[in-house]
């Protein structure tokens, strides 16, 4: 990656973009590059969004996580959130066969089971959380719980904009 970051990106963006100074100018083989201090780094994604090729990835902690069922549009129903499917299916790329199978399968059973013209979030509301998990079969984990200790002062909240 240290070729990539040489070639790709301006190093002192990069530097410059990390709010907690974990980014450090480096050479590596005579070429510019930087080197990642991880005891201050908060994997906030400003430096990646300046430099995409920073070696930021994590072998046993970088994952992936499947959000579904929110909207945005006005449409029909008010706008919702997603909610998490899959908290974590361990990355691999380049074809990251684990991801893929997982959302074939959330596509196919949601294709055999959803109305016509209904959307994925419309889906798991009329036939509830607990048949979704059963249906994907999914494993239902401790991530799954939303304990945010704040979450009745939103309970009655909405996305929807009113004029």
């Amino acid at each position: 990656e240290h070729d990539r970051v040489s070639k790709v990106c301006e190093v002192p963006l990069a530097i410059a973009s990390c709010p907690t100074a974990a980014i450090k100018p480096a050479k590596v083989d005579d070429m510019k590059s930087v080197a990642v201090k991880n005891e201050r780094c908060m994997f906030c994604g400003n430096c990646y969004t300046m430099c995409p090729a920073m070696p930021l990835a994590s072998a046993e902690g970088d994952g992936i996580a499947l959000w579904v069922g929110g909207k945005v549009s006005n449409a029909r129903t008010v706008p919702s959130f997603s909610k998490l499917a899959v908290p974590f299916i361990p990355n691999e790329p380049p074809r990251w066969p684990t991801t893929v199978q997982t959302i074939k399968k959330l596509v196919e059973v949601y294709a055999s089971d959803a109305n016509r013209y209904e959307r994925v979030g419309e889906w798991i509301d009329r036939i509830g959380w607990e048949r979704f998990f059963e249906k994907t079969e999914l494993e239902f984990r401790h991530e799954h719980i939303d304990d945010y200790r704040l979450a009745m002062t939103t309970w009655r909240t909405t996305t929807q904009f009113k004029w």
